[in-house]
């Protein structure tokens, strides 16, 4: 017997995460081609080059540009580029972009003679 033993009813447990609501609520980072346009020019996002922002943690001055976001310190910030998902999003940041002309050549439609 499937269900809740007081009530008799089945709960539905199954695909939480593709409910609007929760897709909706999801915080949202930088894409991987916005990353790839920031890590250009990492000079812009030093501590001391970034402006102060009351509001961001940190006065907005340790930033990860990889995954997007801001730390209280700079104790913080190296903890945080030992973990595994800075080095999972650091790899993805490194690889090359893919280009319109790698889209058309997977799909077969090259404009080349």
């Amino acid at each position: 017997m499937r269900g809740n033993k007081h009530t008799g009813r089945k709960h539905n447990r199954q695909n939480r995460k593709t409910k609007p609501s929760v897709i909706a609520a999801k915080r949202r980072t930088k894409d991987i081609d916005q990353v790839h346009d920031d890590l250009k020019a990492p000079q812009k996002f030093k501590a001391g080059e970034l402006p102060r922002d009351e509001d961001l943690p940190g006065m907005g001055q340790y930033y990860c540009i990889c995954c997007a976001r801001f730390f209280t310190s700079a104790e913080v910030k190296a903890k945080h580029e030992k973990s595994k998902l800075h080095k999972r999003r650091l790899q993805k940041a490194m690889d090359e972009p893919h280009s319109q002309r790698d889209a058309e050549l997977a799909a077969g439609m090259t404009h080349e003679r």
